[in-house]
C-alpha cells in the first residue's frame, strides 16, 4: 500500500497567504491553499454598489520603488498588478492645518516639514536620519541582500519606543503628531510602539506612496492565473477544524477541515490571527510562555468606514489626506481615548461599464469594545439602537470629510457605511484592521509555532499592510527552503 501525497496548507487566503502558497507552488510543492471566506484576498477584496468599485480595507502602498516591485517579478504578476499615482496629506484639525507632503522621497519630506516647522527643524532631520538607519538595517528590503540574517539582529532602534525618541529629538506635539502620522497604517500607537516598528512602515509610505490599478482586484486575480498555473489547490468556505494527527517528532502530518475531507501535510502555514492559531495549537504542545505570549497580545484597532462617490466635475487627482483630531497619536489609536484619525481616500476608477467615476472611502479608527453591545445581534439591520449609532457616526465622520474638503458640500453621494463588527464578520475573529499591536518588548508570532512543521504569518508576524505581509512571506520562504533554492528562484526572475 502507497503513501498518500503530501501537501504543504496554507491557511489564509490574504496577501501573505497567497504569497506563501504561490512561492512553495513555483518550488515545486503541492499546495493546498484554504479560506474561512467565500473567496480569497481577505482586505484586498473590493465590493460594489450600483456598479462603482470600493476598497475594503487596501487602499495604497509603499514599496513600487523598490521591494514591492521585486517581489511582483518574481510571483510572475507586475504585469497585472500596476502602480497608480496617489499622494499624501494631513490635516491637523487643532491647528486647521494642511500639510501637501512631496512625492518625492524623504529627503524631500524631511526639508518640507523642517520648513513648515523651523523651530523643530534640527529634530526633524534627525528623526529622518533614524529612518534610514532602520531600513538600511531591516531584512528583505531588497530580495538579493546577502546580510539578511545579521538584519534579524535587534538594534537600539528595537528598544525604544517612538514616544522616547520624539522625546529625545525634543519637538513640538504637532511637529511629533506629523512625523508619527504613518502610525495610523499600522496601529500601534508611539508609548507601545519601536522605533524600528514605526519606521519600516513610514519610511515606505513616505518614500513613495502608490495605489496599484483596480486595487487589489488586480492582486487577486494575477494570483488566480498563477494558482492555476502551478495547480494550487484553493478551498474556500473552508477552515481547518483540526491538526489531526502528530507525527513521533511531534509534526502535523494530517489536518482535517471542516468540510470533513483529511490531507496528508508536510508544513501547515497560518496566515491569520494568533487567536486562532493559538486554538488550532493541540493542548500538549502548549508550554506556559507560549501562552502567556499570545495571552499578552492585545488588537490594534478597527474602523468605522463610508464609502460614496462624489460628483465627476470635481477637479482632483486621487489622494489620501489623514485627518488627526487631536496633536496626539496615543490619544488616537489606544482604546477609550478621546482621538480620533480617519484617513479620506480619493480615487478615480472605471465602474462595471468602464465609465470613470469619483470615489471617496474614509476609514475612521474605532475598536471593537465601541460595537461590544451589538455583538451576539441576530440582524443589527433591524437593530433601531445600532443603525442609529451608524447613522451618528457617519454623520461625524462626513462633517471631518467636508471640514478637509469644503468644496465637496453637496456634491457627495453615501453609497455605504461599515463598522468594525463588519470588520469582524469580514475578518475573524476579532476585525482588527492591523492584527495585534506590535509592544515595545513583546515577542511576535511569526514563524516556527509549538508543533514543529507549523508556521505563522500574516498582519500580525512581521509589519502590517499587503508589503509587510507579502515581505514577511518572502522571508519565512526564504528561511524554511533554504538559499540555494531561494537563489535559484530569485536569480530567473528579477530583471
Amino acid at each position: 500500500m502507497t503513501n498518500p501525497p503530501k501537501h504543504t496548507v496554507v491557511a489564509g487566503a490574504g496577501s501573505g497567504g497567497m504569497t506563501m502558497a504561490l512561492l512553495l507552488a513555483m518550488t515545486g510543492r503541492s499546495v493546498v491553499m484554504i479560506d474561512i471566506q467565500p473567496q480569497i484576498g481577505g482586505y484586498m477584496r473590493r465590493f460594489s454598489r450600483d456598479g462603482i468599485y470600493f476598497d475594503t480595507g487596501f487602499h495604497f502602498t509603499g514599496g513600487f520603488e523598490n521591494i514591492l516591485t521585486q517581489m511582483l517579478q518574481v510571483m510572475n504578476i507586475d504585469d497585472v498588478v500596476r502602480e497608480a499615482p496617489f499622494r499624501s496629506k494631513l490635516y491637523l484639525a487643532e491647528s486647521s492645518r494642511h500639510l501637501f507632503l512631496p512625492e518625492t522621497g524623504v529627503d524631500d519630506l524631511a526639508e518640507y516639514l523642517a520648513q513648515e516647522y523651523p523651530s523643530d527643524r534640527d529634530g526633524i532631520m534627525r528623526y529622518y536620519e533614524c529612518e534610514k538607519a532602520v531600513i538600511a538595517n531591516t531584512p528583505m528590503f531588497d530580495l538579493r541582500d546577502d546580510n539578511f540574517q545579521e538584519k534579524l539582529q535587534l538594534s537600539n532602534y528595537d528598544t525604544t519606543t517612538l514616544a522616547e525618541l520624539f522625546s529625545e529629538l525634543k519637538v513640538s506635539r504637532e511637529t511629533a503628531t506629523a512625523l508619527g502620522s504613518a502610525a495610523l497604517c499600522h496601529g500601534t500607537p508611539p508609548c507601545e510602539s519601536s522605533v524600528t516598528h514605526h519606521c519600516r512602515v513610514s519610511y515606505g509610505l513616505g518614500n513613495h506612496i502608490s495605489r496599484t490599478e483596480r486595487g487589489g482586484d488586480s492582486f487577486i486575480d494575477a494570483f488566480h492565473r498563477e494558482a492555476q498555473k502551478y495547480g494550487i489547490r484553493i478551498l474556500t468556505d473552508t477552515r481547518i477544524a483540526k491538526l489531526d494527527k502528530l507525527d513521533s517528532s511531534g509534526n502535523c502530518s494530517r489536518v482535517l477541515l471542516s468540510n470533513g475531507e483529511h490531507i496528508e501535510t508536510d508544513e501547515v502555514y497560518f496566515s491569520f490571527h494568533p487567536y486562532s492559531i493559538l486554538e488550532l495549537m493541540p493542548e500538549e504542545t502548549l508550554t506556559t510562555s507560549f501562552l502567556r505570549r499570545v495571552h499578552r497580545m492585545e488588537d490594534s484597532c478597527s474602523f468605522f468606514s463610508i464609502f460614496g462617490v462624489l460628483d465627476n466635475d470635481l477637479p482632483f487627482g486621487a489622494e489620501l489626506t489623514s485627518y488627526l483630531s487631536v496633536n496626539n497619536l496615543d490619544d488616537i489609536l489606544l482604546p477609550g481615548r478621546p482621538g480620533t484619525g480617519t484617513g479620506i481616500v480619493l480615487a478615480d476608477e472605471p465602474d462595471v461599464n468602464g465609465n470613470m467615476r469619483k470615489t471617496l472611502t474614509a476609514f475612521r479608527t474605532m475598536y471593537a469594545d465601541d460595537t461590544l453591545k451589538w455583538k451576539k445581534l441576530s440582524s443589527r439591520k433591524n437593530n433601531r439602537e445600532y443603525q442609529e449609532f451608524k447613522e451618528r457616526t457617519t454623520e461625524s465622520v462626513i462633517a471631518e470629510v467636508y471640514r478637509a474638503y469644503p468644496e465637496f458640500k453637496g456634491k457627495f453621494k453615501l453609497s455605504a457605511t461599515s463598522s468594525p463588527l463588519t470588520c469582524k464578520d469580514y475578518d475573524p475573529p476579532t476585525g482588527c484592521a492591523y492584527g495585534v499591536r506590535r509592544k515595545i518588548g513583546l515577542s511576535r508570532l511569526f514563524g516556527k509555532l509549538p508543533v514543529p512543521n507549523c508556521y505563522a504569518l500574516g498582519h500580525s508576524a512581521l509589519v502590517p499592510g499587503v508589503l509587510g505581509t507579502m515581505m514577511a512571506s518572502f522571508l519565512l520562504f526564504r528561511q524554511n527552503i533554504g538559499e540555494k533554492c531561494y537563489r535559484r528562484l530569485i536569480a530567473g526572475k528579477l530583471r
